[in-house]
């Protein structure tokens, strides 16, 4: 898949979809093999007749392109997040195979791995192959804390040309502004001296064009609960105007804010993608969970375009 189906990189891809079917919204696949539901086992009815640790993953696989063709009509972006495939056994080739079906059932829909990585040159070479090319993604994201080289070994314009790269920047975990909210001793917070740092780096690299940040969805201020905390992403706007697009986690069960979170951050097709995962796949354990995600990822994009989301 070194062409994305066609376009000339990540962004003008992820643009094309969103204006395809106004909207913003992110699905991340992220399964728990104990949320399975039982009629999703497609074969072995349950575990009923000794369900092996692949036919497990075969079966959550399954489960999952069930969702993807359920949330496909409102859905911008599929984001796996890779941890949750590598924790049960033949998670990877479930992976793949998810993968693979988007790629061809919906040409026109990114795959993103969620995947975090950030270490020396030859282990980022080594993640770059897996993610890029095995998992054969769209785009990946990375930890920006052991430097250049994070961001710079992921990068092969040749083999994988128009990938998208994101860095952390801002994220809405709680115990996150332990470290993200250091100041600096020019008065900087760390993630605004990161959000100008991974700017630079997409520069030096000649990747601007696909490369983004994580920046979490408006929360509640933890200083003040009356309150919502949005000035992360207007900030990290202003810092990096539109050079950048922002992946945005923490909607749903994380309690993010839609229309603060779009009021802040929205500046056209292919600026932002929202994501929402488990409020979108655990909709429903029973014979209803792609009808139930269908209408969960529907819900997110009306609220989304009410908000001016609109693309």
């Amino acid at each position: 898949m070194s062409n994305l189906r066609g376009f000339s990189g990540f962004r003008e891809m992820l643009t094309a979809r969103q204006k395809a079917v106004n909207s913003l919204v992110c699905v991340g696949l992220d399964p728990l093999p104990e949320k399975l539901p039982d009629c999703a086992r497609k074969t072995y009815g349950g575990g009923c007749f000794g369900e092996t640790a692949k036919d497990l993953a075969s079966d959550i696989a399954h489960w999952m392109i069930g969702i993807v063709d359920a949330t496909a009509p409102f859905v911008s972006l599929f984001k796996p997040q890779k941890a949750h495939w590598e924790a049960f056994e033949h998670g990877q080739s479930a992976l793949r195979s998810v993968a693979n079906y988007i790629h061809r059932r919906y040409p026109d829909i990114p795959v993103f791995e969620d995947c975090k990585c950030g270490d020396i040159d030859r282990t980022q070479a080594r993640y770059r192959e897996a993610q890029l090319g095995l998992d054969g993604v769209d785009g990946m994201n990375f930890s920006p804390y052991m430097g250049k080289e994070c961001m710079q070994f992921l990068v092969d314009k040749e083999k994988y040309p128009g990938r998208a790269l994101v860095g952390l920047c801002h994220t809405g975990n709680k115990s996150a502004r332990q470290i993200q909210d250091v100041k600096l001793a020019d008065g900087r917070f760390f993630w605004e001296f990161m959000a100008e740092t991974i700017l630079q780096w997409a520069e030096e690299l000649g990747v601007v064009t696909d490369a983004g940040l994580v920046m979490a969805a408006a929360y509640k201020n933890p200083k003040d609960s009356a309150k919502i905390f949005s000035y992360h992403l207007s900030r990290v706007r202003e810092i990096v105007g539109d050079r950048l697009w922002f992946l945005i986690p923490g909607i749903g069960t994380q309690g993010g804010f839609v229309k603060e979170t779009v009021r802040a951050a929205f500046t056209g097709p292919g600026s932002i993608a929202i994501n929402s995962s488990s409020g979108i796949i655990f909709a429903s354990s029973g014979k209803d969970y792609a009808e139930a995600a269908a209408s969960k990822a529907k819900e997110l994009r009306d609220q989304i375009r009410a908000a001016g989301g609109n693309c």
